[in-house]
């Protein structure tokens, strides 16, 4: 111990500066928990199970489908219950189940679609569209959105209609809760995900999780199955569990045609307005010709 009043001094002097750091430290660690619990791209919560935060660019396409009442009540984004992709500048595709409620088929006006973002309740550089009319293919558990109006600038999926040889490595993408007593996830999540089985006779194509606790989990209807960036699936069976499963995705390459008349129906109405608006204009002029005649 030290003997004169320097030591004792240069002693209570350490001894405070030492309790201050401490105190110091605590603080710290104590903000960096909190703020652990309040980021979503930092918090260790933010996950579906076992995936990765993913990025605006690395899915451009993907749409999250909201319940308007929901939205309303609670806020941006409390709303979402399922996730679709872009397949046309006015087509979205999911799961039928996102569509379906105990009587029948929702009312257009009960959806809301949010694009452009990858945080679920932040609405900055948010595109919200209205859903105009649905198509349902009830055998393979498909939905079709067709939106009010047609998208400018906003990147649409690929179709994949090839065939998926078994073991490959391939992309989902939702932000489905990350366990079975969570609720849906702040930040937009990733996870590889390898080819399993495709049956043409119930028309799903499998993958599972290359981690065992990994994989889908509820509220993740509709996310998209990706391979060599475009789509090859659509997740159309709500999950028994979190991970460690195989899941089923409707096989995009088994219902191709049919994909891809909905989207010819789209534009095959398009079409039809601009005749109409020439037919009428030709009608006009017609008239206004005779009538000068006579």
């Amino acid at each position: 111990m030290p003997q004169n009043a320097c030591a004792t001094f240069v002693w209570k002097e350490l001894a405070e500066m030492r309790l201050t750091f401490i105190l110091s430290l605590v603080g710290l660690l104590s903000l960096n928990h909190s703020l652990d619990h309040l980021d979503p791209i930092t918090s260790r919560l933010s996950r579906i199970t076992a995936g990765s935060n993913a990025a605006q660019s690395d899915f451009p396409y993907i749409v999250s489908i909201r319940l308007v009442t929901r939205e309303l009540v609670g806020g941006f984004g409390e709303g979402f219950f399922c996730t679709g992709v872009l397949v046309s500048p006015r087509d979205v595709l999911t799961s039928a189940s996102c569509v379906l409620n105990g009587s029948g088929l929702r009312f257009p006006e009960e959806l809301r679609l949010v694009l452009g973002i990858t945080s679920r309740t932040n609405s900055s550089g948010a595109i919200v569209v209205e859903p105009k009319q649905f198509w349902v293919h009830y055998k393979a558990s498909l939905a079709f959105l067709r939106l009010k109006q047609e998208l400018v600038n906003v990147r649409t999926v690929v179709l994949n209609n090839l065939d998926q040889q078994s073991g490959k490595m391939c992309l989902i993408a939702g932000w489905g809760a990350n366990s079975s007593n969570s609720d849906s996830l702040e930040w937009l999540q990733k996870l590889d995900v390898r080819i399993h089985t495709e049956s043409y006779s119930n028309g799903l194509i499998c993958a599972e999780p290359k981690n065992e606790s990994a994989g889908v989990c509820f509220r993740d209807l509709g996310v998209p199955l990706l391979c060599d960036g475009s789509l090859v699936g659509v997740l159309v069976n709500e999950p028994k569990q979190c991970g460690g499963q195989i899941s089923e995705f409707a096989s995009v390459r088994i219902y191709y045609e049919w994909i891809e008349s909905q989207i010819a129906r789209a534009s095959a109405v398009k079409s039809y307005k601009c005749i109409d608006i020439v037919i009428i204009v030709i009608i006009i002029f017609t008239h206004h010709l005779n009538s000068h005649v006579k």
